[in-house]
């Protein structure tokens, strides 16, 4: 896409203002104090308000930069997941395979696939920040590798009502291709092994990688989703499953011959399928009419728990027919095509995929207090508790669950449980569930949930998993494990299903001590779980580590090829403390949302993403890397950044940057309902109050990502020189400051500056004061006064400034170790800078507009003052809504006066203020705002992903 602008830029010269940034840049040593983001705004807020331009020509150059940053975060993306074609792709993953087989015999070569040494899991946290049509469009550019001479022709924001049925099938799509990817690398794998060990090679079984979802089975943190619809979408999958296998299956007919005995099993096998199928619909269809026309839910109960054989609850009888095609064909092509088939089966048994479900450590406890209602519950943590609960699990007999249990039960944690015994009951009785359980600290939580599984009769499919994420969760999490596995019901229970799983996330943990800090937090866990499992000795039990991050740098994602992004969230050191003691592993990673489904957009990437995934799992070697030998450096630079990070997280200015505009800046992303920050706007800027997506969301929008950037100069203290040396030598080291590099080429302290001069009163007394805009110099005055007492501007700046002086040790830092830091913008961040000015002109405007709003009598207990103060907020929807209830005249509907033939000589006083102020004042506001937000979203294509 070229950088020349169009035809149409007659009042704003692109050329010009890249030029004039540049100059104002070039003048900053010779004039400290100037901010070339903020004097462009400025003079884009001068002309805007002249009249010399107008909001279209400014939403014109805005449209204009956006579509750029989108087509270079296409192309980056591209980069990101490695992909060149499908030969590349398929070439390099089959000589991976002939590589693993080369010098060992079927079973060795047999016991390397038999696990999954790698997992995906698709999660759905609110990052829709695109509409489905604009991700398609980026996977298009990505693809064809160019956009020169096109548009986007799209508006960069996400789709209008973003409930859960929409990221459901959001992710449906993802796991499609995904499905798709697996059959097409199944191929490649028995082609290869076929080569080697012969037909003996379709026996090998592989487990290349799992696929999961949590998508509508997620209540961790929200009440809004019923049983009945997680047990419907779990329904829906099913049958797309079924479907999906007849669909395949009946693709590769031709290939099967016309024997009467081959004739025979595919009818079987049709048969089967195609009953399956039909029972599965008339469960959906029953489950859902529930309600209507008096139909009770003992109704739909009996139609799903009806035993009239079509409805199959066991991938076993299916894997059994395609063994038998496979033994009755005799083309080569045929029997791998089969196998192939078979094995993406077996893989996701009677669904589209593996499920999670999820809730809260509080929902486990609270749920159990009041299943045992006695005061020894009142502290889980002390050991007679955890004794009683030990003495529970020992003596537990099982319980029968049906449809009604589910819709009596109150407490959403059992309610989970009874639902997953419902699931292996009538709808998939093999395939594992995950039961992640959020804000785990304490083992009684565990052992409760293991009470409750064994309860329910699914201790041996459900794997109960804690999710660390607090700073004090991952230092703690190897001690929490240790003393689980110092009770025998926790040892049988995990001895028993093969697997301990532990979940981790990053997003909370780079909330409170910075990702780097964060990241080397959850590689000192993998260590001590390591050390953990071996001195627990339990034979055959896989550790299960599942690290949830998003896709941003914010959220925990390497921001290089997805290759290093993997060994970036799970380092070879941390797969090699597991290798060397003969302790099988596994990790699992996350995608999530709009941003993530982007790697399984289409076939081809999702091929590219998943070979990569598996090949990552490959046998890691010993090396002496710097990081791991020089141990007092490597601790001593974690301490110190941590430090750094949680002094920066309590600096004033901090939360005045996270509290100005709050998530207004931004398109709602997501189903997930948003909690209240609490009743006064002090507390909206506080970490600890604030969800870590719309944390890191908003340190984009301000320009600068210091819980990833800031703090290395002081990590490294007077060690300077050591750390250069290790840094340079370090496979470890080297991509946390790639890292932090590239998050700095993207930051920049005067974007923090522009989205604070708004909020200082001498800005405005000042455009006042000199008169050269002479219509507006009663909303300057009122702004300033305004905001005499407002400390926002103060708190942020001097936060920029705490921040220019650690970033001066920074640029020193990368420049010895040969980093580039972004010192001298480059293209994108001119564009970035200049979507910044823009947005920044547009507040001006909201703010100008705020200050002509007419007072008004009290509405619904909210005053003008209240309404100031929401606006300046960016809280525009709400202030719209209040402005135009109580001025209704214009807002309400269009006036004919001369289709009455009565006519009247009198009509109310101030029905054309009225009209005033929603063609000058509402409309403008509300244009302005819509503006603003979109340019968020183009702010965010510059990081990559949102929040």
């Amino acid at each position: 896409m070229s950088n020349k602008p169009s035809p149409g830029y007659s009042k704003i010269d692109e050329t010009a203002l890249r030029a004039e940034l540049k100059a104002l840049r070039s003048q900053i040593p010779d004039q400290p104090t100037l901010n070339p983001i903020v004097a462009i705004a400025f003079d884009l807020s001068r002309k805007l308000e002249s009249g010399a331009i107008s909001f279209d020509d400014l939403k014109t150059l805005a449209t204009r930069l956006m579509d750029s940053a989108c087509v270079h975060r296409a192309l980056l993306l591209k980069e990101q997941i490695g992909v060149e074609s499908e030969a590349a792709t398929r070439k390099e993953f089959s000589d991976f395979v002939a590589q693993t087989a080369a010098g060992k015999d079927f079973e060795a070569f047999k016991a390397r696939f038999a696990r999954a040494r790698n997992g995906i899991v698709f999660t759905a946290h609110p990052t829709f920040g695109l509409s489905e049509a604009l991700s398609n469009r980026m996977a298009e550019i990505a693809i064809s590798g160019s956009a020169e001479g096109q548009t986007i022709g799209l508006p960069h924001r996400p789709d209008p009502n973003l409930t859960l049925e929409y990221e459901h099938a959001r992710v449906q799509s993802a796991i499609r291709s995904l499905r798709d990817a697996y059959f097409d690398l199944l191929t490649d794998f028995f082609d290869t092994a076929y080569a080697s060990y012969g037909a003996q090679a379709l026996k090998a079984d592989p487990q290349l990688a799992t696929f999961a979802s949590w998508v509508g089975y997620d209540l961790d943190g929200r009440t809004d989703i019923k049983w009945s619809f997680s047990f419907i979408v779990r329904l829906k999958e099913k049958m797309a499953a079924l479907a999906d296998i007849r669909e395949r299956f009946l693709a590769l007919k031709p290939l099967l011959g016309e024997g009467g005995e081959i004739q025979r099993l595919t009818r079987q096998m049709t048969g089967k399928l195609d009953l399956a199928i039909a029972a599965t619909e008339a469960q959906i269809k029953a489950l859902s009419a529930v309600g209507k026309d008096g139909f009770t839910l003992a109704q739909a109960a009996n139609v799903i728990t009806q035993s009239d054989g079509h409805a199959i609850t066991s991938a076993k009888p299916l894997l059994a027919l395609f063994e038998q095609i496979v033994d009755t064909v005799e083309d080569k092509k045929a029997k791998v095509a089969v196998t192939a088939l078979a094995g993406l089966l077996r893989a996701t048994g009677l669904g589209m995929s593996h499920i999670h479900v999820r809730v809260n450590a509080v929902q486990i406890n609270n749920a159990f207090r009041a299943f045992v209602h006695e005061s020894w519950t009142r502290n889980l943590t002390e050991r007679q508790a955890q004794a009683r609960i030990v003495e529970m699990i020992n003596t537990v007999k099982p319980e029968d669950v049906n449809f009604e249990t589910l819709d009596l039960e109150n407490a959403t944690a059992i309610r989970q449980f009874a639902m997953v015994a419902q699931i292996a009951k009538h709808l998939d009785a093999d395939t594992p569930i995950r039961y992640l359980i959020a804000e785990c600290e304490s083992p009684a939580t565990i052992l409760i949930a293991v009470y409750f599984a064994k309860l329910f009769g699914v201790s041996e499919i459900v794997d109960i998993s804690p999710l660390f994420e607090t700073p004090a969760a991952l230092e703690t999490g190897p001690r929490l494990i240790e003393r689980l596995l110092s009770t025998d019901a926790y040892r049988d229970y995990v001895s028993k299903r093969g697997r301990l799983a532990v979940q981790t996330g990053y997003s909370d943990a780079g909330r409170f001590i910075g990702q780097i800090a964060a990241g080397l937090a959850h590689e000192r866990l993998h260590h001590g779980l390591a050390e953990v499992v071996r001195k627990a000795n339990v034979p055959g039990v896989e550790t299960l580590i599942f690290s949830t991050h998003g896709e941003s740098m914010g959220r925990g994602a390497h921001p290089g090829p997805l290759r290093r992004r993997l060994r970036y969230v799970f380092p070879g050191e941390s797969r090699w403390r597991f290798f060397r003691h003969g302790l099988p592993v596994k990790h699992e990673t996350s995608f999530q949302g709009g941003d993530g489904y982007l790697y399984f957009a289409n076939r081809l990437f999702a091929q590219r993403a998943l070979a990569t995934i598996v090949m990552s799992g490959k046998d890691p070697g010993e090396g002496e890397d710097p990081f791991y030998t020089d141990t007092n450096l490597a601790l001593d630079f974690q301490l110190r950044l941590r430090d750094y990070q949680q002094e920066l997280f309590a600096h004033p200015g901090y939360r005045a940057l996270l509290g100005a505009f709050g998530a207004n800046l931004l398109f709602k992303t997501g189903s997930r309902p948003v909690k209240r920050q609490g009743e006064h706007h002090s507390d909206r800027g506080d970490p600890a109050r604030m969800r870590a997506i719309p944390n890191n969301a908003i340190l984009q929008q301000f320009g600068y990502v210091a819980n990833v950037v800031a703090g290395l100069g002081a990590a490294v203290g007077s060690d300077r020189e050591r750390f250069v040396e290790m840094a340079k030598r370090s496979q470890r080291l080297r991509p946390l400051i790639e890292m932090i590099a590239r998050a700095k080429q993207l930051s920049s302290l005067n974007a923090v500056g522009v989205n604070a001069i708004v909020f200082d009163p001498g800005f405005w007394a000042q455009r006042a004061s000199w008169a050269r805009e002479p219509h507006l110099d009663g909303a300057f005055k009122f702004l300033a006064e305004h905001l005499l007492d407002d400390d926002r501007a103060q708190k942020i700046n001097g936060l920029a400034h705490y921040l220019r002086l650690d970033a001066i040790e920074l640029h020193g830092i990368l420049e010895e170790i040969g980093l580039e830091g972004g010192k001298l913008p480059d293209d994108h961040r001119m564009e970035l800078d200049l979507l910044q000015a823009i947005r920044a002109a547009l507040i001006m405007r909201i703010f100008i507009l705020t200050a002509q709003l007419p007072r008004f009598t009290p509405t619904n207990e909210v005053t003008h003052d209240q309404i100031i103060r929401q606006a300046l907020g960016l809280e525009i929807p709400e202030v719209i809504n209040v402005v135009r209830q109580a001025f209704p005249r214009r807002a309400s509907g269009a006036y004919d006066d001369a289709a009455f033939n009565e006519k009247a000589t009198y009509l109310p006083k101030g029905i054309d203020d009225y009209g005033r102020i929603e063609t000058e004042i509402l409309e403008p506001m509300e244009k302005a705002y819509e503006l603003v937000r979109e340019i968020g979203t183009g702010i965010s294509h510059h990081w990559g992903a949102f929040g």
